[in-house]
């Protein structure tokens, strides 16, 4: 659980130091994640994002940079013994880093983590320094500071010695970000169509009835653009709604590698019943000019209407119901009624069988005794 909650923070400053991805701004990240006690995950691992596009991946299991660019057949890393080497020593500082903050919060137990976001970015062929933020399960330690080459340790254990620091500055100006420069360019030259491509935003506005507060929910969403940064405003009456009474939606990414996002805002049953003109605008660096959505809340439905609509279907149900249910009743009758007349039948054809014996099967006369034959017969008293 907490191992999940640490990426998901990892994960969260990655996505607020990426700049806006514009046609002459891009990046260079790896994201580095060490992590003490029992889980399914390796004890280390590391991604390399161009971008918002993993490119490579290295863990503790593996022991060597993996490409995870599956669009290429057969894909081979350049430099990668360069890089086991630098994403190694990425792992031990990380694990000494833990083991100075391991006493000061008395984690003695369980599972914990030490993560670090280091990188660098190009913006119009203008290079910038070497970046680094590091953080012990979520809590922010140390970072770089890339105008005086600093590093800025946040608790006494991650101090260093003035000559540390310089011997840092050393190697992060001639060796750690002409390295992470070179890489980005590499790439940038290799994956035009992947982190260059321009997508165009396509956006709609979509509304829902809240039935208990009878306010009325307006979302704009804009979905299927790349880059990643966009711009999303929502107007009443052409006045710009502030963003605090706007529900902002994460920006989300999509399966295809492009992005989603929304503005959403909520319309009471006054501010609807004032007929307003709402509109959305979505500014990106695929359009040309800003993309404009009008909305405006159509007539509300009679409900008098609306009722008797439904009062008169469901009479008209309950009414079929029941025709069905005596059609049956009466198919069963008869069904009944049928049976009962066939066994009748039967019954009587049999005994008519019986009376109306033929003469040869009745065998026999016995003979009158002597003298009694043509005499009527009396009865004794």
């Amino acid at each position: 659980m907490f191992v999940i909650r640490s990426y998901t923070s990892c994960t969260f400053m990655f996505l607020t130091l990426i700049k806006p991805a514009y046609t002459g701004s891009h990046s260079l990240w790896v994201l580095a994640t060490f992590i003490e006690g029992k889980t399914p995950f390796p004890k280390f691992s590391a991604v390399l994002m161009v971008d918002d596009v993993q490119v490579e991946y290295f863990d503790s299991n593996e022991s060597k940079v993996i490409s995870r660019r599956h669009w290429k057949v057969r894909d081979v890393v350049e430099e990668a013994d360069l890089k086991n080497t630098v994403i190694s020593m990425i792992r031990d500082h990380l694990n000494v880093y833990f083991k100075q903050l391991q006493p000061r919060f008395n984690h003695t137990g369980g599972v914990h983590t030490y993560q670090r976001i280091t990188g660098c970015e190009m913006n119009d062929e203008a290079e910038s320094p070497l970046m680094l933020w590091d953080a012990y399960d979520g809590i922010h330690t140390r970072s770089y500071n890339k105008a005086s080459y600093t590093s800025n340790a946040l608790f006494p254990e991650l101090m260093w010695s003035k000559f540390k620091v310089e011997a840092s500055k050393l190697v992060n100006t001639n060796f750690y970000q002409p390295l992470c420069i070179k890489i980005l360019k590499s790439y940038l030259k290799q994956e035009k169509n992947t982190v260059q491509r321009i997508v165009r935003p396509r956006v709609r506005v979509m509304q829902m009835m809240h039935s208990e507060s009878g306010a009325l929910q307006v979302s704009c969403l804009a979905t299927g653009f790349y880059p990643r940064h966009i711009n999303m405003t929502l107007r009443r009456d052409g006045q710009t709604i502030p963003e605090e009474n706007l529900l902002t939606g994460e920006l989300l990414p999509n399966g295809d590698g492009t992005y989603q996002q929304r503005r959403t805002l909520d319309i009471s049953a006054k501010e609807r019943m004032e007929r307003h003109n709402y509109t959305c605008t979505v500014t990106h660096t695929s359009l040309s000019n800003a993309l404009d959505i009008t909305w405006e809340p159509g007539p509300d439905a009679d409900i008098t209407f609306i009722v008797a609509v439904v009062s008169v279907a469901l009479i008209v149900i309950v009414l079929l119901l029941l025709a069905m249910a005596a059609f049956l009743k009466w198919k069963r009758r008869s069904a009944g009624r049928a049976q009962q007349r066939g066994s009748a039948g039967v019954r009587g054809q049999q005994g008519g069988d019986i009376a109306q014996e033929s003469p040869g099967e009745r065998g026999p006369r016995a003979p009158l005794p002597q003298g009694m034959e043509g005499q009527p017969l009396q009865s004794r008293v």
